[in-house]
C-alpha cells in the first residue's frame, strides 16, 4: 500500500496481514507513517496505490458502500472524540441506534450498559464527558467501537493523551480484550504493551516495514541496526 500527502510519500509500500483474533502492535518513531496506515485501514485515508480487505472482502467503493464496510472496523482515537453533549450511555447508543442494529432503544441500552461494565464505567453511564478523567472517556470510546461489534478493532495512540498515571486503567482494558480473542491493530508507544500482549510487532521508519515479527524477535533479536537505535532512544520498556 503507498500513500502520500503531495510531494511526501508517507507510505511507500507497506504489505501487512492481521490474522482473526491477533493482536498486532504497529511501533516506531513520530513520522514513521504509523498513523497514515491505521487511518487507511478504514479508509478514511484513501490509498493511492493498493488495498484493504477486511474478512476478505475489500473496502472502498461509494459513499453508501463504505459506510456500511467501515461499520467492522472499530476505531479508538487518541483524543476520545467522545460528543460532548452527550451521556456515556447515549455515546455508546448513537450509532447502533442509527444503523439499526438493535431492536429498538431498551436492547441498545442494554448492550450499551455491558459494555460499560466490561470497561468498568457501569457507574458512570449518565455522566458527560467533561464530568469523566481522561482515561474514563477513553475507556467509553473503546465502549462505543465495541458497541458496531466489529470485526476488528483499530487503535491510534490511544494512551498519549493521557496523564501517566491514568495510561495504566486504558491498557489494562486492553489487554483483557486481547484476552477475550479481540482482534486489534494498535498504534503505540507502550513498549512493555506491544511485548506482552501483542501476538505480532510491527516496526515502521519512514513509511516502511522494517521489521516484524513475534514480540521476542523483534525487542530481543531483531539485528535491525535503525530498530535498535529506537530502542536506544526510548527504551524497550
Amino acid at each position: 500500500m503507498r500513500k502520500s500527502f503531495g510531494a511526501v510519500s508517507v507510505l511507500n509500500g507497506v504489505d501487512l496481514d492481521v490474522h482473526r483474533g491477533e493482536v498486532v502492535a504497529v511501533i516506531g518513531p513520530s513520522g514513521s507513517g504509523k498513523t497514515t496506515l491505521v487511518r487507511t485501514l478504514n479508509h478514511l485515508e484513501q490509498p493511492d496505490a493498493g488495498s484493504v480487505e477486511i474478512d476478505g472482502r475489500p473496502m472502498g467503493g461509494r459513499d453508501r458502500q463504505l459506510a456500511a464496510q467501515r461499520r467492522r472496523v472499530g476505531m479508538v482515537f487518541q483524543r476520545f472524540n467522545l460528543f460532548p453533549h452527550r451521556t456515556a450511555l447515549q455515546n455508546i447508543t448513537l450509532a447502533p441506534l442509527q444503523q439499526r442494529l438493535h431492536d429498538g432503544r431498551v436492547a441498545a441500552e442494554s448492550r450499551a450498559r455491558e459494555l460499560l461494565r466490561k470497561v468498568g464505567m457501569d457507574a458512570h453511564a449518565h455522566k458527560y464527558p467533561h464530568q469523566l478523567s481522561g482515561g474514563q472517556q477513553q475507556r467509553v470510546a473503546i465502549a462505543r467501537a465495541l458497541a458496531m461489534d466489529p470485526s476488528v478493532l483499530l487503535f491510534d495512540e490511544p494512551t498519549s493523551a493521557l496523564d501517566p498515571e491514568l495510561v495504566g486503567e486504558v491498557l489494562s482494558v486492553m489487554a483483557e480484550l486481547a484476552a477475550d480473542g479481540t482482534t486489534m491493530v494498535v498504534v503505540t508507544h507502550e513498549m512493555r504493551f506491544a511485548r506482552e500482549v501483542a501476538d505480532w510487532v510491527v516496526f515502521m521508519d519512514q513509511g516502511r516495514v522494517l521489521v516484524q515479527g513475534p514480540p521476542e524477535t523483534v525487542f530481543d533479536n531483531s539485528g535491525e541496526p535503525r530498530l535498535e537505535r529506537f530502542f536506544a532512544a526510548i527504551g524497550p520498556g
